[in-house]
This record gives structure tokens, C-alpha cells and sequence, in this order.
């Protein structure tokens, strides 16, 4: 384009001035009309709540001071002076000033694990369900270690030598229970050429089988020539086996109570017929059950 002539022509001077501003104006507009971003929110910080320990790690230490006593420690903590002596079995009756002193977080006592513990065995020592020590001390599992500091709340001191003895007699271990009904027909006892390392009652299939002592079952499945079979540790070393069995209604881990239904008879494995095979062992070592059957 000749701009000399356009310069000579205002009116289309002004036409292409007007013609090179409106999009300018309306980019300008529609820039101011539209609504400037949110500031970004204010960046917030969220306290960590602190975790309240549980079990071991909820025991504090407490020194003794001056004039202090088993008493007005007790109160001081709103527990009793049986759980202090609990905690600390060492610790003379008569505090000194500087005493070091292990504090419960509520009732009870701490156990230290011995050679032979088991959480059944700490259980009935101190009456207390093994699901709340399980709890109080914050495990996951029934695994002890020789050394272990175990938490048993609203446990109470027991002295050494009133602690349960390993059973040697068929009074000692009289809550053993027969654990079918049906008709004897086999001995503990050499058969076969071989131990027949229990004994053998018969009655018809599906008749109830029920733990012949409290105790955790430690084995639920096929083993072998026993077909179907269950395995209960109880307390003090003893160990019970139900075999042949149909089915079982208990499993591995499970804790049950003397007398209670855990399968029915069968004729599973090695059999010779519908009979309940069972065994009582001790430290690993069968023993004839009729030494400790009522």
C-alpha cells in the first residue's frame, strides 16, 4: 500500500487506525473482566497427637524420696501396694531413699517368663484371660523368651513356692476329662510289633469329641495313619491327640476350655473302624492316658 496517498486521505486514515485498535480494546476488555485467581489457601500444620505406650512400655520408674512409703506411692499412682511388690520382687518392705522402683500402669503384677512359661501356663497362674495379657502387652502372638517382662493386669502376687508343680500324679491332674463317650477297645501299650501310643474308644461316626483339658490347639488337620486329627497343648507340659477324627470345629491357635466340643468321631487314616485315637503326651514323651483319666 502507498502510505504517501493514505496520508493524504484522512478518512481512511482514521478507518485503519480504528481497524488496528479494536482488538486491541476488546483483549483489554475481556482481560479486565476476568475474575483474578484465589490466593493459594495458607499452608496449615497439624500437631503429631503423641501415642500413649501400652504394656512394658507404659511402666515408669520411680525413685524414692524421703519419708516416702509403699503406701503413699500406691496412692500416689491409684494402684495397690501388692502390684508394687509385684513389679519389683526384690524390693525390701522397707524403702530407702534412692530406691529404684518399677510402677504398673494399673493393677497387677509383671511376670518375668522361666524356663517351662507358657501364655496358657501364666494364665491360669493368675487367673487372668489370656486375651487381656495379650493385649496389655501389646503382642501379636503367644511367643515367649526366657527373660521376657510380662504385663498381667489385675494379676496378684504369687508367692515361688506356691506356683503350680508339674503334675506327677493322677490327683494332680484330675481335671482331665474322658473325651467321647463309646466303648474301650484298645490299651496304651505294645501292639503289633509297635507302641500304640494311646488308647482307642469306638462308637459311631459323627459322635462329639471334646477337649479333655483347657489348652491351646496347636495342630488342626490330616496327619498321617491318624486321618483327621487335633493336638491341644495345655499347662505343664502336657499335650493331648485326638485322631480318626470326621471334622473338627476348632483351629490352629485357638484356646478352649476343658470339656468343649472341638470334633466329631470318624474313620479317617489308618482305621479300623469309627474310634476316637487318644494320646496324652508330657514333655514330648506319650504316657498311658489311664494314669491320669478319671
Amino acid at each position: 500500500m502507498d502510505l504517501t496517498k493514505v496520508k493524504k486521505q484522512p478518512v481512511l486514515t482514521a478507518l485503519l487506525i480504528i481497524i488496528t485498535l479494536i482488538p486491541l480494546l476488546i483483549f483489554g476488555v475481556s482481560q479486565r473482566d476476568k475474575p483474578a485467581p484465589n490466593p493459594p489457601p495458607p499452608e496449615t500444620t497439624v500437631e503429631a497427637q503423641p501415642v500413649e505406650p501400652k504394656g512394658i512400655a507404659a511402666i515408669k520408674n520411680h525413685t524414692v524420696s524421703a519419708g516416702e512409703t509403699l503406701s503413699t506411692i500406691a496412692e500416689a499412682y491409684s494402684i495397690d501396694v501388692d502390684t508394687i511388690l509385684g513389679a519389683n520382687p526384690d524390693i525390701d518392705e522397707t524403702l530407702q531413699p534412692g530406691d529404684k522402683l518399677a510402677i504398673l500402669p494399673q493393677k497387677g503384677v509383671l511376670h518375668t517368663v522361666d524356663m517351662g512359661d507358657t501364655l496358657w501356663r501364666i494364665s491360669n497362674m493368675y487367673s487372668i484371660d489370656i486375651q487381656a495379657i495379650l493385649s496389655a502387652n501389646n503382642k501379636n502372638s503367644d511367643g515367649l523368651a526366657i527373660g521376657e517382662k510380662i504385663f498381667v493386669p489385675g494379676g496378684k502376687l504369687i508367692a515361688r513356692s506356691d506356683l503350680p508343680s508339674v503334675p506327677v500324679s493322677r490327683s494332680a491332674v484330675s481335671r482331665v476329662m474322658w473325651p467321647t463317650d463309646g466303648e474301650f477297645t484298645s490299651g496304651f501299650g505294645r501292639r503289633w510289633g509297635r507302641l500304640h501310643a494311646g488308647i482307642d474308644i469306638a462308637n459311631d461316626v459323627g459322635t462329639p469329641i471334646t477337649a479333655a483339658l483347657s489348652g491351646r490347639v496347636t495342630y488342626a488337620g490330616w496327619y498321617g495313619g491318624y486321618g483327621y486329627t487335633l493336638m491341644i497343648e495345655h499347662n505343664n507340659g502336657y499335650t493331648t491327640l485326638y485322631g480318626h477324627l470326621a471334622s473338627f470345629t476348632v483351629g490352629v491357635g485357638q484356646y478352649v476350655k476343658s470339656g468343649q466340643k472341638i470334633g466329631l468321631m470318624g474313620n479317617t487314616g489308618y482305621s479300623t473302624g469309627p474310634h476316637l485315637h487318644f494320646e496324652v503326651h508330657k514333655d514330648g514323651n506319650p504316657i498311658n492316658p489311664m494314669n491320669v483319666l478319671p
